[in-house]
């Protein structure tokens, strides 16, 4: 995957970053020998396809594999061809993790929030983030400012496994402020993993949350959106991981919230809502419903 990697990149950079004239280049270097070999090994067939002479083509891929090189750490990279990468992923061939991986393989809940949340959203997301807690569920997030960023930093410290899906390559941080939220998640051995669709040689900017998005939406199994203006983008990524079977779920709210008219019309539609111990009777094993049943004496909780 390597080897995949340095030569899309490389064809992106003398694309002109161009993705899908640097793909199609790809798919016909593809075509005619295999792309898993170092590419001074097929230099011959990469220049019958792009014209290029080989001077040009070495330079291109010099710079790409020096920042490959320059991660001080153990990084995977997973193309279209492995079982982990999500099938519903289009425009994005390539993926690039650190952490523990094995949590692609297990169930996992995005939940996801708007930049200035209320009270009541954060005490959704405390709620939620702890109801995967008990049930041993995978959160999955991100790092934009507001919710997402509370609800990964929460988590973190409740020693909650976590997918961070990244807005930058694995060695920047978007925001910079959670810069020590995604090192701690970085460090946190098997209870983090940072996902990224940008590789080493590429340089963070503000259009990157569409490519996240779409990463999140095909990597997503379960969404819970806590809250969301009307209008904005995460009612965009819902209808797209709904259309890649993903189910959602909207906190009640919200979406009784007369301000979110957006929010009422996706329940109207059959979106599911949100409500206390929702995530925990989904999750959890008959056994441990059960055992939860006996536990409640009738007592009202004030939290």
């Amino acid at each position: 995957n390597l080897n995949k990697a340095l030569l899309y990149e490389t064809l992106y950079s003398l694309s002109s970053g161009n993705e899908k004239k640097a793909y199609g280049l790809y798919c016909d270097v593809a075509a005619v020998c295999s792309v898993s070999q170092p590419l001074f090994s097929i230099m011959k067939e990469v220049m019958g396809v792009t014209g290029l002479p080989d001077t040009a083509i070495s330079s291109a891929y010099n710079t790409v594999r020096h920042s490959f090189d320059s991660y001080p750490f153990n990084y995977e990279i997973l193309s279209r061809e492995d079982p982990l990468f999500p099938s519903s992923l289009k425009d994005i061939h390539f993926l690039y993790l650190f952490g523990n991986t094995s949590l692609l393989e297990g169930e996992r809940v995005t939940l996801l929030g708007m930049r200035g949340p209320t009270e009541d959203a954060r005490l959704d997301a405390v709620h939620a983030v702890g109801e995967l807690k008990s049930t041993g569920v995978t959160l999955m997030t991100t790092l934009d400012t507001g919710l997402d960023a509370y609800i990964s930093r929460y988590a973190f410290n409740q020693k909650l496994r976590q997918i961070v899906v990244l807005a930058s390559p694995l060695h920047q941080c978007v925001p910079q402020t959670q810069q020590d939220l995604m090192v701690g998640i970085a460090n946190s051995g098997l209870l983090g993993l940072l996902v990224s669709p940008f590789a080493p040689c590429r340089r963070a900017q503000k259009w990157f949350t569409v490519p996240r998005n779409d990463v999140l939406a095909a990597l997503s199994r379960t969404i819970v959106i806590i809250e969301e203006k009307d209008g904005g983008p995460l009612w965009k990524l819902c209808a797209k991981a709904g259309d890649a079977g993903c189910r959602i779920m909207i906190a009640n709210t919200c979406a009784s919230n007369p301000l979110y008219s957006y929010a009422a019309a996706f329940v109207r539609r059959g979106t599911s809502l949100y409500r206390k111990n929702d995530l925990k009777k989904m999750f959890s094993s008959a056994q441990e419903r059960k055992r939860d049943k006996k536990k409640d004496d009738g007592q009202l909780e004030l939290f």
